[in-house]
């Protein structure tokens, strides 16, 4: 919100420059973004919360300053002359036919008025704030509701159907066109203002082209009213209108500021406009507000802020804010809460309301009381051992929002999100069940600032909805692409592949001694949703798929405008954080040299290296220290279903160097284990 200080100095003198002002409000919890010299003035850009709808005013402004700077507040007198109706009955009738929507409507009217321009004085204060001048009727609702934060609005009188208000919800079929010249259908939740024909304002939100005040309009009917938030708030997004009054009174109205701010709005217009005050104020009130009362222990602001006031220290702040007081005993008091402060409620906000008055950075910097034995939460432990390992390997760490387009989950294979009834963006209208389309679209938005190189992670929850329920479960993603490392000294690039995510995925299992896990190959004839074929794989865990790694498919690629293989993964990370992480062992440089063998052998295609790596290591032959893949040879030399592994074993003893005789006979143990086990025939 645009604030003028000529225009709060109407109501308090600070006596303070713009810019330490400024700073007085910011650090009362109502920051000003800006500062804006303008023609001798200065204009404050607030950034205020949603809870501070007594804000969004040049009044409720001055209360704040008033209450900063110890400086006195004052509201112009307002005197209004009424002039009697010709008959005993009111000139226009108010009836409210849905008091849970609205529980207060007041309406004025105003004979003889001549619309035109605006005064000088009128013009410059709300072009100050950014306002455009319309005529002089208008201008004056608009003044006022900057003024005291109260919308309200103005009729032709003379247009208005059987010269009656009828508040009520919109029949079905009902249409208006809005003072944007927008036609508008309308739903039956909808709270409209009508005549005895028709709708003619859509309340707390925009009045109707057919009643507007135009250059012939002698006669002006006022509106003053308070709307149910949450009615308006649905119908302004349902209508996709957002105007000054849906602002305020979706977020919460002030039900004692009704007759005020139509009574303030009477007087100016009959100042700036002519005319005369036909009767009294229709004031309709069809449910009443109780006052809310909150207790303040004094001794409680000290225990929950460290901060130490005094109570009359702190009875001068409430005061000054329009608190008032109820009782006061030794030790606390009893608080009425102003109708302008819908946030308050409890104890809590009335402390809150003290403290930062007297200033946020009084607030002392301790560390708070724990009682425990300073051990990590259930799994914590292995998750901060994954982030230092993850960020030790050049990964930067993303955070992406709960929520992504349903067409991208469908495109990686993973099951429909749930739907979001009311979406921020209709392009990312589901909760996510993957973390991978927010992690393709972190390393697509590198792409676009020029980063090629990118190796990101995150950790979250994806959301699965079945029979009713909604189950959260907390995922690990991986993406890498680009370069592996620096280029070497001949400027070859070393690219990241399958393989080395495969790695790094083993080198986690290795750190968080999760052996359990294994790689397997899509089912034959099958593939993996969004992932190339032949480079992706399955992650299983007791023949159970936890996850899944691989290239990102062309098609996929292209959504994201990918102009380079993207590599990643993803799993349950529970399969990671099961179980306990053993304290470091510490182990002595070998002494002794290795030896190492190959071994060249046929075996059966659907045998995976993993798994003949498995069944070597169930040898447990002491000596052995390590099996790799050396060579994978296929072709006519090699009967058909069947491929020529070359593996490399590594012997060592911890305590002396082997004899050829003691590897030999190690090195047959193995051989003849794959003949007789796994039908192998040596090369």
């Amino acid at each position: 919100m645009k604030a003028s200080l000529n225009w709060l100095e109407t109501y308090v003198k600070p006596n303070l420059p713009a810019y330490e002002l400024a700073q007085r409000f910011t650090a009362a919890g109502l920051p000003v973004d800006a500062v804006t010299p303008n023609n001798g003035d200065f204009i404050f850009d607030f950034d205020l919360t949603t809870n501070r709808p007594d804000a969004l005013c040049h009044f409720g402004l001055a209360r704040e300053a008033a209450v900063l700077t110890g400086a006195q507040l004052s509201f112009p007198a307002i005197h209004l002359t009424e002039q009697a109706t010709a008959g005993e009955s009111p000139p226009v009738h108010v009836h409210i036919a849905a008091p849970e929507l609205c529980h207060r409507y007041a309406a004025r009217l105003i004979q003889g008025v001549r619309v035109g321009p605006s005064p000088d004085w009128l013009v410059r204060r709300l072009a100050s704030v950014g306002q455009r001048s319309i005529n002089n009727i208008v201008d004056v609702t608009n003044f006022v509701l900057l003024e005291l934060g109260h919308p309200l609005h103005a009729f032709d009188f003379e247009r208005l159907a059987g010269r009656c208000i009828v508040v009520r919800t919109a029949q079905p079929g009902e249409t208006i066109v809005t003072l944007d010249g927008v036609h508008r259908a309308l739903s039956p939740e909808m709270l409209m203002i009508c005549d005895a024909e028709r709708p003619v304002a859509i309340a707390g939100i925009m009045g109707g082209a057919d009643t507007e005040i135009s250059p012939t309009t002698t006669c002006v009917l006022l509106e003053s009213a308070w709307f149910d938030p949450t009615s308006i708030r649905t119908t302004a997004r349902k209508i996709g209108l957002q105007t000054e009054a849906s602002r305020r009174f979706e977020r919460g109205a002030d039900f004692e500021n009704v007759r005020r701010a139509i009574d303030r709005c009477a007087q100016l217009i009959v100042e700036v406009a002519g005319g005369a005050v036909v009767g009294g104020p229709l004031d309709v009130i069809a449910k009443t507000r109780t006052p809310v009362t909150v207790r303040l222990r004094y001794a409680r602001i000290a225990a929950l802020t460290g901060v130490e006031v005094t109570p009359s220290k702190a009875a001068d702040i409430l005061t000054g804010l329009g608190f008032e007081l109820v009782t006061e005993d030794e030790g606390e008091s009893e608080w009425i809460v102003p109708s302008f402060r819908v946030d308050v409620s409890i104890e809590e906000d009335l402390i809150e309301e003290v403290v930062r008055h007297v200033g946020y950075d009084a607030i002392p910097a301790t560390l708070p009381a724990w009682n425990g034995a300073g051990e990590y939460l259930p799994g914590e432990e292995r998750r901060r051992i994954l982030r230092q390992t993850l960020l030790a390997h050049g990964f930067y760490e993303a955070i992406s929002f709960s929520w992504c387009s349903g067409e991208v989950l469908s495109a990686i294979g993973a099951p429909p999100g749930l739907p979001i009834a009311n979406p921020l963006d209709q392009q990312e209208n589901e909760l996510r069940t993957s973390l991978l389309p927010g992690l393709l679209a972190a390393v697509a938005r590198n792409f676009r600032f020029g980063i090629d190189d990118v190796r990101l992670f995150e950790i979250g929850k994806v959301f699965t909805h079945a029979d009713g329920r909604l189950t959260e479960t907390e995922h690990l993603a991986l993406a890498i692409t680009g370069r592996n490392l620096p280029d070497d000294w001949r400027g070859q690039p070393t690219g990241e592949n399958f393989h080395i995510l495969k790695g790094i995925l083993e080198l986690l299992c290795d750190v968080l001694h999760c052996s359990s896990m294994t790689f397997a190959a899509p089912v034959e004839g099958t593939t993996l949703p969004g992932f190339l074929p032949g480079q992706a794989a399955l992650l299983q865990v007791a023949g159970q798929t936890v996850g899944r790694l691989g290239r990102i498919a062309p098609p996929l690629a292209s959504r994201f405008d990918m102009k380079q293989p993207v590599y990643v993964a993803e799993l349950e990370l529970a399969t990671l954080l099961a179980g306990k992480v053993p304290l470091p062992a510490y182990c002595p440089l070998p002494r002794y040299p290795r030896v190492e063998r190959d071994i060249s052998a046929v075996f059966d295609a659907t045998l995976s290296f993993a798994s003949i790596q498995d069944f070597i290591s169930r040898l447990a032959i002491p000596e052995l220290e390590l099996v790799r893949l050396r060579d994978v040879f296929t072709g006519a030399q090699i009967p058909p279903g069947q491929r020529a592994l070359t593996l490399n074993l590594w012997y060592r003893a911890s305590d002396r160097t082997l004899t050829d005789e003691e590897v030999a006979e190690r090195h047959r143990q193995v051989v003849e284990a794959l003949r007789t086990h796994l039908g192998a025939t040596i090369r």
